[in-house]
């Protein structure tokens, strides 16, 4: 089972059906699963590197976590942005 079934599974059991993935963007799934660090290309043009991260709650979202020992993050990701995955960084 996956980080992010794990993940789906637990979010599933603490809030029933007011839980939904509808702002998980599919394409960051296989990075959150994996912990690599990744360029990603945001819709506005700016490229930044980190690894995925999640919101709390009912309705998460992914994050750009800049640093390892980060704890929270502005960056959050959606279906716009883009893994540049010729630039992948391996741990």
């Amino acid at each position: 089972m996956t980080k992010y079934i794990k993940l789906c599974s637990r979010k599933v059991e603490a809030f029933g059906e007011m839980f939904h993935s509808d702002d998980l963007a599919k394409q960051f799934i296989q990075y959150y699963n994996s912990g690599e660090r990744i360029k990603v290309k945001f819709s506005d043009g700016e490229i930044k590197i980190g690894t995925i991260g999640i919101t709390t709650g009912w309705s998460p979202c992914f994050l750009l976590m800049l640093r390892k020992d980060s704890i929270s993050s502005c960056y959050t990701l959606s279906s716009t942005d883009e893994v540049l995955r010729n630039t992948i960084i391996k741990k």
